[in-house]
């Protein structure tokens, strides 16, 4: 990003200077939610007894139907068990994805919540200068919010010769480029994965037998949503 740009503002010079502070406001704020989010959920969600409780049974019901898909008997008792199994895994891995997909869903929450705040605050302004002029369907989003009305852009004014008002970046361009990087670091790393067969998360829980009964109940194929 470029670091000043000279506007002319309803016939009024006027040097703005294009601090860092907007942008690393921006990243600091999504940064910080992002944390605090994880950092609760594992408080409040990961480290209780009732989600070690259900993870213990995810791994036990999983031990058990792997034995009896071991044995390759076609006995009716035994493919009556090897079903029941298979039933009792998934929904022990139906109730640990749940566990998982709750603090996601309320963490979007928050960000929609949070998007709509700093929106209103940056609205109309431009955050950042690129140093480059992006293809049309970038500045889509890079312009969107911005008002331009009134601002002239000058030569003798961007540091390293920034004259097109399409390099103005606002608020949104830098608000997601920090979504998909510096919430998603932040998240894979202090995140709790799920465990190996609940990481399907909503599609986990729809496999589920309860989940199986409540999609027929809504007059849906569950076999129609499979990818596999």
């Amino acid at each position: 990003f470029q670091s000043s740009y000279l506007v002319r503002n309803k016939g009024r010079p006027h040097r703005g200077e294009m601090t860092s502070s907007d942008v690393l406001s921006i990243v600091g704020t999504v940064f910080f939610i992002q944390l605090v989010c994880d950092l609760v959920a594992r408080k409040l969600v990961y480290s209780t007894e009732s989600y070690e409780h259900a993870c213990r049974v995810l791994s036990r019901s999983q031990t058990l139907l792997a034995k009896l898909e071991a044995n390759k008997s076609d006995k009716e008792k035994h493919l009556k068990k090897v079903a029941i199994a298979k039933n009792n895994a998934s929904a022990a891995a139906a109730e640990v994805a749940k566990r998982h997909t709750q603090p996601g869903l309320y963490t979007s929450i928050i960000f929609v919540l949070l998007y709509r705040i700093l929106s209103t605050e940056y609205q109309g302004k431009v955050v950042a200068i690129l140093p480059f002029v992006p293809y049309s369907f970038v500045r889509l989003v890079s312009l969107r919010g911005i008002d331009m009305d009134g601002v002239e852009w000058s030569a003798e004014g961007g540091s390293g010769g920034v004259t097109d008002p399409n390099q103005a970046c606002g608020f949104l361009f830098v608000y997601l480029l920090a979504t998909l990087s510096v919430k998603f670091f932040v998240s894979h790393l202090l995140s709790a994965k799920p465990p190996k067969g609940a990481e399907g998360g909503i599609m986990a829980i729809l496999d589920s037998p309860y989940g199986q009964r409540t999609l027929r109940a809504w007059g849906v194929d569950p076999d129609a949503l499979r990818m596999d």
